[in-house]
């Protein structure tokens, strides 16, 4: 039997469709068609002036196959902010290991943990976490738009041709000019 095949997925407005597994409810839910999705009120422009399209997509992808991503800025609010917005950008699935949007400089021994994060470093604790940070960790500068993986990053899957065409090719035309318009250049 095929769960994926034989249970419905809610209608929109729907709230849940119910199935019962080993006498253990599973619940699938959609929202309504007319409601946003979940986060749907966070500034996602903030992302995208931070990071252009392509490193957007790869630190959503870094995090969708549970890497241990690190954000890094200068301005402290923007850890929060650009934290919240890719774990919504997860939806419907939900990041469920360390999150730490804001991390403070006596947890830096955090960073070599063994197991998938989503963490936030001001530019100024930096120099003190780098003896810290795992040989596996992504590192994403979000004042600078550049993402560097550590020396024994395992390599992301790739991601299906067609499906990031077009998926690049929807944020292009919705978004493809927030990056460049926030730094007064042209594409």
């Amino acid at each position: 039997q095929n769960i994926c095949c034989e249970v419905p997925a809610p209608p929109p407005g729907a709230f849940e469709v119910q199935l019962e597994i080993l006498n253990t409810p599973i619940r699938f839910w959609a929202p309504p068609a007319n409601q946003p999705i979940a986060y749907v009120s966070l500034p996602f422009q903030v992302l995208f002036e931070c990071l252009d399209i392509s490193n957007v997509l790869f630190a959503w992808y870094s995090l969708a196959c549970e890497r241990k991503v690190l954000l890094v800025s200068q301005q402290v609010s923007l850890l929060t902010v650009c934290s919240e917005i890719l774990c919504s950008l997860l939806f419907p699935m939900k990041w469920s290991h360390l999150y730490i949007p804001v991390l403070p400089r006596s947890l830096c021994p955090m960073l070599d943990a063994p197991m998938p994060y989503l963490c936030g470093i001001s530019r100024a604790n930096f120099p003190y976490a780098v003896q810290e940070i795992s040989d596996e960790t992504i590192v994403v500068d979000l004042d600078r738009n550049v993402i560097t993986m550590g020396p024994n990053c395992p390599e992301l899957p790739p991601l299906p041709h067609k499906r990031r065409q077009k998926l690049e090719a929807t944020l292009k035309a919705n978004v493809g000019n927030v990056f460049w318009e926030a730094r007064n250049l042209d594409k």
